[in-house]
């Protein structure tokens, strides 16, 4: 039988802290780029792009400081943002 790992309030605390400081920054990184892209091309493709780009921002900054999400430690920033915008892009033509 495997031992169980028990969490450190440490260990939790910093797991907290980058899920609050990366949602922050995807949130910030998908207003302002939805922001500056929508002068130059419709609303629709700005979100996407926007959405797209701030995940992947923010995936290969929290790769960079050796804390990825919990559940993407192995998915690539970019397939990552990829996905992200596309599921926005989908959802944004089905809400209408």
């Amino acid at each position: 039988m495997g031992r169980r790992r028990r969490w450190k309030p440490a260990a939790l605390a910093r797991r907290a802290f980058f899920f609050v400081a990366g949602s922050l920054l995807v949130g910030f990184l998908a207003v302002f780029l939805e922001a500056v892209l929508h002068i130059y091309i419709p609303r629709h493709f700005a979100v996407s792009i926007a959405v797209g780009v701030a995940v992947t921002v923010t995936f290969w900054v929290l790769g960079m400081l050796k804390h990825p999400p919990l559940f993407l430690k192995n998915v690539p920033p970019l397939a990552a943002g990829l996905c992200a915008g596309l599921g926005v892009h989908i959802a944004r033509l089905w809400i209408k």
